[in-house]
């Protein structure tokens, strides 16, 4: 995961497949960046133009995130169809701003 601090949001630019080892190993640093987002009062912006598949456990990441800063600041972008399909299939899709 590639980090990018801007004056005015927090990106997140992930590659590859999103399973549940990746996300384990991801865990400590998004922590870290929610409460860097939280204190700031940022958005954060979740790139998946690299990602081919995600896991449950990327879900959970994403509701995490939302739930922690406010569903209106988690943006998840660069969404590819077969990924979107997994939102649509867990529900997320309108609950979480996917584009």
């Amino acid at each position: 995961m590639e980090r990018i601090n801007e004056k005015d949001k927090v990106i997140c630019i992930f590659k590859g497949n999103m399973d549940t080892v990746a996300c384990r190993e991801l865990e400590t640093e998004l922590v870290q960046m929610l409460n860097h987002c939280k204190a700031d009062n940022l958005p954060l912006v979740l790139d998946l133009a690299e990602v081919d598949y995600i896991a449950s456990s990327f879900l959970r990441i994403c509701i995490m995130s939302a739930q922690q800063l406010g569903k209106e600041n988690v943006n998840i972008v660069n969404v590819t169809h077969q990924v979107k399909k997994v939102f649509k299939m867990a529900g997320l899709s309108d609950d979480l701003s996917v584009s």
